[in-house]
């Protein structure tokens, strides 16, 4: 299911292989939450040479519904998408004051965004929705405390993380799609270490670390992740769950991280904030008015091909969706075209050289 091919000290590369193919490692995901993009498609993932994309389970049970992915045999006819797909459990929907309304000891409980009703989100009933869905990877059920959480509250949502956890395994039972369990634990050492070892120790296909990337300084989220690592299965995948700045990606590879997923880089773009390997550049300048060069010289995705700095600019000025279309494609192409420059210098032992140099324009 997962093969490390190669390692650059902690860094490394490899296969994970799921029912709808095999996917490169390291690799990011972008986020699909309704099966779709926010103003990009299957199409664009194509564009963009998108290996694997993230949708939310728990959304995608509340519309289109069960009984509409039951009659597509899961989401991957339903959005014509042949690729993996994880789907998330829909803990981090805790965060939002909209969805959540509080938390027992047997699930979450939110409400229905669409009609208002209560609904009690279980390790069972997300075990269900995900196997009727039919996504590559599912999340197991967690608990997620926000940040600036007392450690006490930290320490509460952990009881839960981790029973939720045996249960998710319990009520899990299709063979053919993986199952990944997930860290919680806050910022707290002795926290995420008693998380890592608890859910490492159980069968799992693989392991996420979440509950960072949420508002914190990132000098923390680092330590949250360094707190985990040690205590996690060499041999199994590792997935920071939020984290999708580039060079937060690059320093979480150092420290042997396979998977990431974000709505950073489509975020930014849709904000006029675009990414090249000189460092981001903001769109909206008005420099950019008459600039007919395209937004990377060096990129050759599908935007930077057809477009220049010009146009995008002109289509920014009148708030045109597909400006924030064609910007969110580039982004996406970049994550991808780093996550390939990332496993082939792993591979060529020279990952601390890219480390390096990636870093010093990319911030510059």
């Amino acid at each position: 299911m997962f093969k490390i091919t190669h390692e650059h000290g902690s860094a490394r590369t490899g296969t994970l292989k799921t029912r709808h193919g095999t996917v490169e490692t390291p690799f990011f995901m972008p986020v699909a939450t309704k099966a779709v993009g926010k103003f990009v498609g299957v199409d664009d993932y194509a564009l963009a040479k998108t290996q694997a994309i993230i949708c939310n389970a728990f959304i995608l049970s509340l519309k289109p519904g069960l009984e509409v992915m039951k009659q597509y045999d899961g989401v991957h006819k339903f959005m014509n998408f042949d690729k993996t797909i994880f789907t998330d459990c829909g803990g981090f929907q805790m965060l939002r004051e909209s969805f959540m309304q509080g938390t027992t000891a047997k699930g979450i409980q939110f409400t229905n965004p669409f009609n208002k009703q209560n609904i009690l989100l279980t390790p069972e009933k997300i075990m269900h929705i995900e196997m009727t869905i039919k996504s590559d990877v599912a999340m197991m059920l967690d608990d997620v405390s926000p940040y600036g959480a007392t450690k006490e509250q930290f320490a509460a949502s952990l009881i839960n993380t981790h029973a939720w956890a045996k249960e998710s395994l319990k009520y899990h039972s299709d063979k053919k799609q993986l199952l990944f369990g997930i860290v919680q634990g806050g910022f707290y050492k002795d926290l995420r270490e008693k998380s890592a070892k608890f859910i490492a120790g159980l069968d799992f296909d693989g392991v996420a670390i979440g509950g960072v990337a949420i508002g914190e300084p990132k000098p923390l989220m680092y330590k949250a992740v360094n707190y985990c690592t040690p205590f996690l299965p060499k041999e199994k995948p590792r997935y920071v769950m939020g984290v999708g700045s580039p060079e937060d990606i690059v320093l979480c590879v150092e420290k042997g991280i396979d998977c990431f997923d974000s709505v950073f880089p489509t975020m930014n773009a849709r904000h006029n904030s675009l990414f090249t390997w000189k460092g981001k550049i903001d769109l909206d300048k008005g420099k950019y008015a008459v600039d007919k060069k395209p937004i990377d010289e060096s990129c050759d995705c599908f935007v930077c091909k057809n477009f220049s700095k010009g146009y995008l600019h002109h289509l920014s000025k009148i708030n045109e969706p597909a400006g924030k279309r064609y910007r969110s494609i580039h982004n996406i192409y970049f994550m991808n075209a780093l996550m390939r420059k990332i496993r082939t210098a792993i591979k060529e032992n020279t990952f601390q050289r890219f480390k390096k140099e990636f870093l010093k324009n990319f911030t510059a």
